[in-house]
């Protein structure tokens, strides 16, 4: 199934719509992936190859977003839906816009779970197929939002990417999009709010000619998942540290 409506509650606005996205394939080539690969080497690019068609097999990518109307705007805060985020830089960005699009994404938990059982030197190699789904993944979720909707400027926030919006903003965020993540089989980790599976990507889409992607303020240069070049640097390397996400 390639798109699935939700419906809302009764009292619910009649313009919220959800969409998911449940029959992701993974590519079969690790050539879909733009720019270079997190941990770039030639022998890890072998080793991952060597993995993708076992890898195929098991993953199932999903995602979902949510056409949220905007309630109520503050210095600091906005009001999306019945949930109130805090970020002022958020605001900032969708001041005056009247909608955005909250969204989940992620490599799945039978990915995960097949990462997991590897042996440790190919979890890494393993790493970068994981990634190669949750882009997959993004990028049918960005696809859709232009067809569906007529975004053709889009811009990203995702908490704990930038301290004006710190990763406990993920409570809220998917208080506003339940009941998406139970279906999708992803889980915050208790008060520390990060993400299993760990390959997974949350936040708000949103309208911009500007193209604003919260990558471009955020200071940890050498993120394996850095999708752009931060402001005033020359490059945006992706060969960082991989040991807290789950390689």
């Amino acid at each position: 199934m390639d798109l699935e409506a939700h419906p809302l509650d009764e009292d619910a606005e009649a313009e919220i719509e959800t969409v998911v996205l449940d029959d992701i394939d993974l590519p079969a080539s690790l050539e879909r992936l733009d720019g270079p690969l997190p941990y770039d080497s030639r022998h890890l690019r072998r080793v991952a190859g060597s993995l993708l068609n076992e890898a195929m097999v098991i993953a199932k990518p999903r995602a979902a977003f949510r056409l949220s109307l905007i309630r109520d705007e503050g210095e600091d805060r906005i009001e999306i839906g019945p949930v109130v985020l805090e970020s002022p830089v958020l605001t900032k960005n969708l001041r005056g816009l009247g909608r955005a699009f909250p969204f989940l994404a992620t490599e799945g938990p039978e990915l995960a779970g097949w990462a997991a059982s590897l042996a440790p030197r190919d979890r890494t190699a393993a790493f970068v197929i994981r990634y190669l789904a949750l882009k997959e993944a993004e990028r049918r979720l960005e696809e859709r939002l232009s067809v569906e909707y007529g975004v053709s400027g889009m811009g990203a926030m995702s908490p704990g990417v930038l301290p004006a919006w710190p990763l406990s903003g993920q409570g809220p965020l998917f208080e506003l999009l339940r009941p998406l993540p139970e279906e999708l089989g992803v889980s915050l980790k208790g008060d520390s709010f990060w993400m299993s599976p760990d390959v997974s990507s949350s936040g708000l889409y949103f309208e911009t000619e500007a193209g604003f992607h919260n990558c471009r303020l955020c200071p940890l240069d050498r993120c394996p998942l850095r999708r752009f070049v931060r402001d005033g640097q020359e490059n945006g390397p992706l060969d960082g540290d991989l040991r807290g996400l789950g390689a």
